[in-house]
């Protein structure tokens, strides 16, 4: 079993150049052995410097590691202190607008969704995995042609304007821990892999309620297709007008 290079779609909303956008993804294939990783964070757009703050939490699940076997509100606190000392050093503080210092003082917001697969098959020839989500980012894992996890949130309903969202301000983090979830499973040869930003994960999930299988347009979809595709939903207007960004990973 191997996880196929991951496939990475990125657009922006409309009107916004692609680095304004305030989504951030990475996913890293260890060498050597270890597990993969794989992290989305969605910056939120009323908050200051989500962006690089966005992109600093998908970097540090990715590259540094957390124990997400043991992990609670004191120690998932410890994890992003130096999340948060990066994101302070970034900000351009010298040069912030006293009517501007409150909102940023205030810190950045963003979801954020992490995914790390073990690189060693288990008895059963399956890759066993564990995830951690808080706000709406989604995983969803399709198997035999169909939505076999859906992680965090299972409907469309459930997606809104108040997701929960993680604080490059420690002290706007002391209610964080009830909206933090965790997910765990196995993969089998097959399986395809999906991490979406909030926009496309609700999509997917209406378009299931549908009937349909979105699984395989986006599966289907290649790198000069992808953001005609987007535009497209967005005039039919079936998806939302935000940035939006798609992780796949077939599993072989």
């Amino acid at each position: 079993m191997r996880l196929r290079p991951p496939r990475r779609f990125q657009t922006p909303k409309g009107g916004n150049l692609p680095e304004e956008c305030e989504d951030a993804s990475l996913a890293v294939y260890p060498h050597g052995g270890g597990p993969a990783k794989i992290a989305l964070s969605d910056g939120a757009s009323e908050s200051a410097f989500s962006r690089p703050w966005a992109r600093i939490l998908s970097d540090a699940f990715v590259r540094r590691p957390m124990d997400m076997s043991n992990l609670d509100g004191p120690s998932l606190a410890e994890w992003l202190k130096p999340c948060e000392e990066e994101w302070n050093r970034w900000v351009p503080w010298e040069r912030i607008p006293w009517h501007g210092e409150a909102k940023t003082r205030a810190g950045a917001l963003a979801t954020l969704i992490g995914m790390e697969i073990d690189g060693t098959p288990g008895r059963g020839g399956s890759l066993s995995w564990q995830a951690l989500a808080v706000g709406d980012c989604c995983l969803f894992v399709v198997r035999d042609d169909a939505l076999a996890v859906t992680f965090p949130l299972e409907e469309a309903s459930q997606f809104n304007n108040t997701p929960a969202l993680v604080c490059s301000n420690s002290a706007k983090n002391d209610r964080l821990w009830p909206g933090v979830h965790q997910h765990r499973g196995e993969l089998l040869p097959g399986d395809l892999i999906l991490l979406s930003s909030d926009a496309l994960a609700c999509w997917i999930l209406q378009e299931r309620d549908r009937g349909r299988r979105p699984w395989q347009t986006l599966s289907s979809l290649n790198a000069g297709e992808w953001d005609g595709w987007v535009q497209e939903q967005r005039r039919q207007r079936t998806l939302k007008n935000d940035d939006t960004t798609l992780i796949a990973i077939h599993v072989e």
